[in-house]
């Protein structure tokens, strides 16, 4: 079995989520507890790089949970649970993925307003 994490910005996106919502996403982590390769591979999405990351869609395609799977780790570590729509959780994720990098970079400056993508 896999150990799934949410970060920070993930529980609260769950937390945001209607009971419901929240019900169906919980079968979902439940599932990639057991399956972590479940869901579809990202790769470029919307001229956002999300390779290695995976989305697990559920509430009849309306939500998606995205992730990324380390196997060497046996964890699976949630980046997003959000709507599917016009890319919303892809354009978010990918927003996240962004300010991460910029975190783990030694002497990085972060530029107010600029966006930079995904590096590879």
């Amino acid at each position: 079995m896999v150990r799934v994490t949410l970060r920070d910005v993930a529980a609260e996106d769950f937390r945001v989520l209607t009971e419901e919502t929240q019900r169906q996403a919980r079968r979902q982590l439940e599932k990639l507890a057991h399956h972590p390769e479940l869901g579809d591979e990202l790769g470029h999405r919307i001229g956002i790089n999300l390779t290695g990351y995976r989305a697990l869609h559920f509430a009849r395609n309306r939500y998606r949970i995205v992730y990324r799977w380390i196997p060497g780790q046996n964890k699976v570590d949630v980046w997003g649970i959000g709507k599917r729509e016009a890319g919303a959780i892809c354009r978010m994720v990918g927003k996240r993925a962004d300010e991460a990098s910029e975190k783990q970079r030694p002497g990085a400056l972060s530029v107010k307003g600029r966006q930079t993508r995904l590096p590879c």
